[in-house]
């Protein structure tokens, strides 16, 4: 059994943070949002804060919205002192980011790994998630009975940071994908081509993959329920670009992904939360397609 802290309980690290307990670990759990941490009340101790986190456990795993969150986190972990402990980030983070926060938390005798996830929620629930894995090898090795508990597979892919350039790479792929056939579907329809029947011409060998079948399932019948905020990916995007801008090279195809999903953001009224397929609905609208 571990003692292990977890910070986050949304979407994703409610359902690690189920199978962990489930695996016989001790956890303290934290998240700002006090009724995410109730649904553990009985199963783990609800920390008061991250002092608390950092005091009762050797591993921490962080599950959070965004680099400067984690790096928030990070720091109260150094001051609170991180000797012998390991922070493992499942969070989407910025690699940059990260690197620097390793030599931080190695420089004060600790350990930091990223293991960001290539599956989603429902995946986090059921403990069958596919993550990839950046850090000092002999620390990844020594968590296998961490992963083993959520995970269906978990890949290591070389030192720190290359588990969130990894995961990067599959979100600028697969959202820039998305957004196209965001721009695609209310075009034809503005042209005469029904989208029903777009939808089955582009449903072949070359295409078909499941982010061509979620989203166009979602364009088809306009239906942008909340899967994954269009904020979030947005996020995902940007820490892409950010990438390129530290090599001083240009964007291209990425700052048009960048700009629709600004544009199509502004919709989004207080307290709500728009899905990634909105911008779909955005350019029906652009289109004057009902």
């Amino acid at each position: 059994m571990a003692n292990i802290g977890f910070v986050g309980l949304g979407n994703i690290g409610k359902g690690i943070c189920k199978n962990l307990i489930e695996a016989g670990n001790a956890l303290t759990v934290f998240d700002v949002n006090k009724s995410a941490m109730e649904r553990f009340d009985g199963r783990a101790v609800l920390a008061k804060d991250l002092k608390e986190i950092c005091s009762n456990s050797e591993y921490i795993f962080l599950s959070l919205p965004n680099s400067q969150v984690v790096e928030d986190a990070v720091d109260i972990f150094i001051k609170e002192g991180v000797e012998n402990k390991v922070i493992i980030d499942t969070s989407t983070s910025y690699p940059v980011s990260t690197r620097q926060l390793y030599e931080k938390v190695k420089a004060n005798g600790g350990s930091l790994i990223d293991a960001p996830l290539m599956t989603g929620p429902q995946e986090a629930e059921e403990g069958t998630l596919d993550i990839v894995i950046g850090g000092d090898k002999e620390v990844v090795d020594s968590l296998s009975f961490l992963f083993e508990s959520y995970c269906k597979s978990y890949r290591y892919v070389g030192g720190i940071g290359n588990g969130h350039l990894a995961k990067l790479a599959i979100n600028f792929c697969g959202l820039s994908e998305a957004l196209l056939f965001a721009q695609l579907y209310p075009v034809m329809a503005k042209f005469g081509f029904k989208q029903e029947e777009l939808y089955d011409i582009l449903n072949c060998e070359t295409l078909d993959n499941w982010v061509f079948q979620f989203y166009s399932d979602k364009y088809v019948k306009k239906d942008y329920r909340l899967d994954f905020a269009l904020a979030l990916g947005l996020k995902d995007l940007s820490y892409v670009k950010k990438l390129f801008e530290e090599l001083n090279i240009p964007g291209f195809m990425l700052d048009g992904a960048l700009d629709m999903c600004r544009v199509a953001l502004k919709a989004q009224k207080p307290g709500e939360t728009l899905d990634f397929s909105y911008p779909c609905q955005t350019m029906y609208e652009f289109a004057g397609v009902d």
